[in-house]
C-alpha cells in the first residue's frame, strides 16, 4: 500500500545517555507500574481507511485464502479485521511533557499503536500540467512498500482527476502490467475497480469515497504455442474472483 502527504507522522526518536548511578526512572519504563497512557490522538479526519474483503460467492465464507509461510496454514481475510478502521496519528505532546515523558518512553512501552501507511498523490505530467492524475496506495503497514511480508498493499490510478464529478461511479479496466500494483499475503492480483468519490476538494486537495475492488489471478503470459493464458499459482482453495470495499479520506500533499 507516499512524494505523498501526510499520513502518519515520523517522530524523532531521542536517544538518551546517562551514567547507572544518575539514572532516572521515568513513567514509560519498564520498571514502572503498567498502563501507561496511549499518548497518540486519532486523526481519521486527515486519514482513513476502512478496507473488508470477502470471497466468492459473498454468501459463503471463508473463500479467501491465503497461506501462511510460518506456519504452513491457511487463513483468511474476509470480513472485518482489526486494522478498522486506519486513521493518522499523532502525539499530544503537551500531555506528554506534563506527564515528563520523552520519545523512548512512548516508543519503549507496550501502548504504542499501529502506524498506517496508506496515502494520495497528484502526479502531474509535463504534457497536461493542468489535469494531474490521483495516485491512491492503500496498506496496514506502516508505509507503502509493495514488498513481500505485506498484509496487503494496492495501488490505484485515477486519471482526470479534475474531470470527475463526485457521486458518480468510475470504472476502471483490470491491472496487471505491474506487479507493485496489488499485493496481499506475498502474493499479486490483477484487479479492476470502481471507485465514486463523495468529496474532490480539489483546493485543499482532499478526497473521500468508496472503492469496489475486483481481485483475478495475475497474467504471467500466454502459451506462444496454444496462446492459452498462464497465470501465477495461487494457494489451494483460492476462488477467482474475490472483492474487496474499501472506505476512504485522504488529503494529498499540499
Amino acid at each position: 500500500m507516499k512524494s505523498i502527504y501526510y499520513i502518519l507522522l515520523t517522530f524523532p526518536i531521542i536517544l538518551l545517555f546517562s551514567s547507572c548511578e544518575d539514572e532516572e526512572i521515568s513513567p514509560g519504563n519498564p520498571t514502572n507500574p503498567p498502563g501507561l497512557p496511549n499518548y497518540f490522538i486519532q486523526d481519521c479526519d486527515t486519514m482513513r481507511v476502512d478496507i473488508v474483503f470477502s470471497g466468492n460467492p459473498a454468501s459463503i465464507t471463508p473463500r479467501t485464502w491465503f497461506f501462511s509461510d510460518d506456519d504452513g496454514t491457511y487463513f483468511t481475510i474476509d470480513g472485518v479485521q482489526d486494522w478498522n478502521n486506519m486513521c493518522s496519528q499523532y502525539l499530544d505532546e503537551a500531555a506528554m511533557i506534563a506527564a515528563g515523558l520523552t520519545y523512548v518512553d512512548i516508543w519503549t512501552s507496550t501502548v504504542v499503536p499501529t502506524q498506517y501507511g496508506s496515502n494520495a498523490e497528484l502526479k502531474y505530467d509535463p504534457s497536461d500540467p493542468s489535469n494531474p492524475t490521483l495516485e491512491i496506495k492503500l496498506t496496514n503497514e506502516g508505509s507503502y512498500s509493495n514488498i513481500y511480508g505485506d498484509n496487503f498493499s494496492l495501488s490505484l490510478e485515477i486519471p482526470d482527476i479534475y474531470t470527475k464529478s463526485i457521486n458518480t461511479p468510475y470504472t476502471l479496466p483490470v491491472f496487471g502490467s505491474w506487479l507493485q500494483d496489488a499485493m496481499i499475503y506475498n502474493q499479486y492480483y490483477s484487479m479492476e475497480y470502481t471507485i465514486t468519490f463523495t468529496i474532490i476538494d480539489l483546493i485543499d486537495k482532499i478526497f473521500q469515497g468508496n472503492i469496489d475492488i475486483i481481485f483475478d489471478r495475475y497474467l504471467n503470459y500466454n502459451d506462444p504455442i496454444t496462446g492459452a493464458p498462464v497465470y501465477r499459482d495461487y494457494p489451494i482453495g483460492t476462488t477467482f474472483p474475490f472483492y474487496a470495499n474499501v472506505d476512504f479520506r485522504l488529503i494529498c500533499r499540499p
